[in-house]
């Protein structure tokens, strides 16, 4: 279980001050007894997070991509702050304009986005979402001997991963759940997904319009179901002279 500790103190404070309240890991134990407390772990407020590594394979759906880009920049780059994006495109179509979503990012004011948190790698072949996986999990270090970016801090460290698809829609609480869920060479993370039915045939049997897609996030029995049976999203350490991934 996790609790979060709130700080009410509503003096003039920054941003960055307000939400580093703390959150406690309680690991409790009931057997043939009266619960009893095995452990409690205090963990790491918002300044001391780990950065999150985010590989995101893409061919095409530029559209979808566009939708993922504004909801990565209001949650990772403004809210969470320790998230960086790794997108390896394949193939030629879209290729430019995919550039010019992450450009959009790069040059608007206030974004969050830079050179040390996007970039997009391109590979003119079939798309393999194992093999963008696996290049964007290689690659995603390659600033890590720079002294300005976040990157150098995982200098022969182990690196924590999440391997993403555009479609995938994802909360600041899931970037916390990915980093108390792993640990290096013990735990691997699989989050278990809530699919959404097709809107239009959703509503249209119901008689009403579609709404706008942050109004369609809905978990019911009527808008979805979850997904136990995948485990193509993953929240795993990628170490620091081995990659592990399995397609």
């Amino acid at each position: 279980m996790y609790f979060r500790t709130k700080n009410i103190n509503t003096s003039n404070k920054s941003h960055m001050d307000q939400v580093t309240s703390g959150v406690t890991k309680v690991i409790l134990m009931r057997p043939f007894a009266p619960l009893q407390t095995v452990s409690a772990e205090t963990l790491p407020v918002a300044k001391d997070k780990e950065f999150i590594h985010i590989i995101l394979p893409l061919s095409g759906r530029t559209v979808t991509f566009q939708s993922f880009m504004d909801k990565f920049v209001k949650i990772a780059l403004k809210n969470d702050r320790r998230v960086l994006l790794t997108v390896v495109y394949f193939g030629e179509e879209g290729l430019a304009e995919a550039r010019k979503i992450m450009s959009r990012v790069l040059v608007t004011k206030n974004s969050g986005g830079n050179s040390n948190n996007l970039r997009l790698l391109a590979l003119n072949e079939t798309f393999s979402r194992g093999k963008g996986l696996r290049v964007g999990a290689e690659r995603v270090w390659d600033h890590q001997g720079s002294s300005n970016g976040p990157m150098s801090s995982h200098h022969k460290g182990d690196v924590l991963l999440f391997m993403c698809d555009v479609d995938i829609v994802f909360s600041a609480r899931f970037l916390d759940r990915c980093r108390w869920n792993t640990e290096p060479g013990r735990k691997v993370y699989y989050p278990v997904v809530f699919s959404l039915y097709n809107p239009h045939v959703v509503y249209t049997l119901q008689g009403k319009e579609v709404p706008v897609e942050t109004d369609q996030l809905v978990i019911s029995r009527d808008t979805g179901f979850w997904r136990d049976f995948g485990y193509g999203m993953t929240c795993q350490y990628r170490y620091a002279d081995h990659i592990l991934i399995v397609d």
